[in-house]
Parts: structure tokens; sequence; C-alpha cells
């Protein structure tokens, strides 16, 4: 698959999830109340899922800002160009601060422990691509420099 089409569809489905997130924010009471229907969910889980989910869900659609600027900077052609490196930089910080906000909340609601783990694992991920973004953008600034 081409790295236009990619990013394209990534844009795209970038775009449906924050759709998603946005309307979870009217409809989580709505959806809290079906789910209790179906598994009993103590009050504590369902505030601490509440807290959870409003707590993360600005830090989440910050998130996909940047991933949205992102991807129309590599739709641009410009790839390895610092704001890309920042960019990631934020989405990184945003990973470690959605898995600090779960974990209080993963002591009365569990489940929300896999949610720490991967976005903490994530964080780590996304780490990872900043060191490679980064020095990729240091070794194109130099090979400028000698041209």
């Amino acid at each position: 698959m081409n790295t236009e089409i990619s990013s394209k569809v990534t844009l795209w489905v970038n775009r449906g999830i924050a759709l998603a997130v946005g309307l979870m924010l009217f409809l989580l009471s709505w959806v809290l109340r079906l789910y209790s229907q179906w598994r009993s969910l103590e009050p504590s889980a369902q505030t601490a899922i509440f807290v959870a989910y409003y707590g993360c869900a600005g830090v989440v659609l910050f998130a996909q800002w940047h991933i949205e600027k992102l991807l129309k900077n590599i739709l641009a052609g410009e790839i390895f160009i610092r704001d890309n490196v920042l960019r990631i930089i934020r989405i990184r910080w945003c990973c470690i601060l959605v898995s600090l906000i779960c974990l209080p909340a993963a002591f009365y609601y569990l489940p929300l422990i896999f949610m720490t783990i991967i976005m903490g694992f994530l964080g780590l991920i996304v780490s990872v691509v900043v060191n490679v973004m980064d020095a990729a953008v240091k070794i194109r600034e130099e090979n400028d420099l000698t041209v």
C-alpha cells in the first residue's frame, strides 16, 4: 500500500475515532446504564469509569489533533521536519498521561489496569519513534547544510 493512501486512510480513521470519543462524552451515562443491565457495576466502578473517561477524553482529542496535523504534514511531503518530532513528543506525553489517569481508577474498576498498561506500553513505543524521527531530522538538517 502506498504511503499516500495509507496516510489518507489513517487520517479518516483518526477522524472517526475522534468523533466517537466526542460522542461518548454525551452518551457515556446511557452506555453505562445499558452495560449495568448486562453486568453489575458497583457505584464506585461507575464513578471510576466516568472520571477516567472524562479525564482522558480531552487528552485523547488533543493527541488526535496532533495526529491529524502530523498526517497532513506527511501528505504535504513534509516528513522529516522538527514540527513532526514535536507533535510525536506531545502524542507520547498524551499516552503517558492517559496511563496515569487510568491507574488510580483501576483500583475501583480493575479492567482499567489494562488501559493503564497498554497506554504505558504505547508511550514507550512512541518514545522509540520520537528518537528515530529526531535522528532522521538531524541527518536531514546536516545534509541540507552540506548541499
